[in-house]
């Protein structure tokens, strides 16, 4: 094994340790729900109950999805790693550095988001430990999972290492899906994992709402984000401070902003929401081209919002409007 490998190891291990005490017990068969990563553009579903934690080690990005704790050391019964970093050589002689001069026993070509890469199984210790590794290639960049466990705990885990690496997405807003109205002018791109859950039209106003995947769990329900694109008509001599000052008039009390910053040719405002029932945060988009305003607002709970955030900034930079839409 490289001294990069054996550097990598010995650091997965301490944060396996440290989270095995306090790590929740699950099985193969837990929610699922989603961690979106901004920095790099990456999102992979994972167990609910199972423990999260981070780590960077020369120049490399790493975040440990741990699995329940088992046998008389507590140690998570299987750990699953998401890495990004530069790539300095070819793929093939990075994935080396994991292979560490075992055999792989399957390898199949992979491609997400127009990324090119490669997925691995391969076992070591005379097959007593299991391991799974994908790796994708993004210019001078790599990015992966590398999965591990004794090997009758990664065969019991097997179908959920499956569903993580099918799962793993760079996000590249230019690649997601167009949402597109040519007569109200207007196009957005959509995360294919983001749901159509709802249209509406009547009285002049146009709304389409998407749900996002879950973002987390709670008493075995999952919670998630919406995203909403609003569009009204707008008097002749309407301005975009006079679209903002109305509908901030028609949200009332309850919204209180906590940020107000110009966006493109609109505005952006993050917004508090409490209710009896729930606080959520907002992220508002308003802007307007040729008599409509168009309000882009994407709402989560006030302890998931944190989550998605990046997440929602991404998809808001692909709204076109008006002429930017092109000709109908």
């Amino acid at each position: 094994m490289s001294n990069r490998a054996r550097a990598f190891a010995s650091l997965a291990g301490v944060v396996l340790l440290a989270g095995a005490a306090g790590a929740c017990r699950g099985s193969s068969h837990d929610l699922l729900i989603t961690y979106f990563n901004g920095d790099y553009g990456l999102s992979v579903r994972y167990p609910a109950s199972w423990r999260t934690d981070q780590a960077e080690q020369e120049g490399m990005w790493y975040r440990y999805f741990l699995g329940p704790p088992t046998g008389t050391q507590r140690k998570p019964a299987v750990s699953v790693t998401l890495f990004a970093g530069p790539l300095a050589m070819p793929l093939d002689e990075y994935a080396q550095k994991y292979l560490a001069g075992n055999p792989p026993s399957t390898s199949r070509d992979e491609t997400r988001a127009g990324a090119r890469g490669k997925a691995y199984r391969f076992a070591s210790g005379g097959g007593a430990t299991r391991h799974s590794l994908l790796l994708l290639q993004e210019g001078q960049r790599v990015y992966g999972l590398y999965s591990q466990a004794d090997a009758p705990l990664f065969e019991r885990y097997l179908p959920t290492i499956d569903e993580m690496e099918r799962s793993f997405t760079l996000e590249r807003p230019d690649t997601y899906p167009e949402v597109r109205n040519d007569k109200l002018r207007f196009s957005i791109r959509v995360p294919p994992s983001w749901r159509s859950t709802r249209t509406f039209s009547g009285g002049g106003t146009y709304l389409t709402q998407f749900t996002s995947p879950p973002l987390a769990a709670d008493r075995r329900e999952t919670v998630h984000a919406s995203l909403t694109l609003t569009v009204e008509p707008l008097p002749g001599n309407a301005t975009v401070d006079g679209f903002y000052n109305e509908a901030m008039r028609k949200l009332g009390d309850a919204f209180k902003v906590l940020s107000h910053t110009p966006w493109k040719d609109g505005y952006a405002d993050v917004v508090w929401v409490e209710t009896p029932m729930a606080v959520s945060r907002n992220k508002r988009f308003y802007r307007m081209a040729e008599g409509r305003g168009y309000t882009l607002a994407f709402e989560a709970r006030d302890d998931a919002y944190p989550r998605v955030v990046k997440w929602c900034d991404m998809i808001a930079s692909t709204l076109k409007v008006g002429s930017e839409v092109g000709s109908q």
